[in-house]
């Protein structure tokens, strides 16, 4: 299955093949990603690509340990995907309330990894998260 995805103002878009399941959103309950009310799925052994077109309008927001980035289009003030580097590699998880079609995903489960040291995340992301992740820049910038 092909996930399209994006932000509404379509800056930041997201491409995700996985196969046909329904995904079940994590929904994180600290303060950050409760107020953007993002829910976030991923898949072990699965990419992902992202592709940016205005990287003047591209926000990327590190919060609580610094340990991830959150990124955010600063034009509709959406996050669409988080990524962080572990070992040297990209992994990265994707906000659900994104996808073009939400017939793929649940409603999400609430979760709280506040407690989790850095270890016990960058252990949870090489876990959980998709790897490898792509961030393409759009030359052009159109949209």
């Amino acid at each position: 299955m092909r996930i399209h995805g994006g932000c509404d103002c379509n800056n930041i878009k997201i491409f995700w093949y996985i196969s046909g399941q329904t995904l079940v959103p994590r929904a994180c309950q600290c303060e950050y990603c409760s107020s953007r009310s993002a829910a976030y799925v991923s898949r072990p052994d699965t990419g992902f690509e992202a592709t940016i077109h205005s990287s003047e309008s591209h926000r990327p927001i590190q919060h609580g340990s610094n340990s991830a980035i959150f990124h955010e289009c600063s034009t509709c003030e959406q996050v669409v995907f988080v990524t962080a580097e572990v070992d040297g590699e990209l992994y990265g998880a994707l906000n659900a309330n994104q996808f073009n079609d939400q017939s793929v995903v649940t409603a999400p489960v609430k979760l709280n990894f506040s407690s989790q040291s850095g270890e016990e995340k960058r252990q949870r992301w090489r876990q959980n998260w998709c790897r490898p992740v792509l961030i393409k820049r759009s030359l052009s910038g159109r949209r």
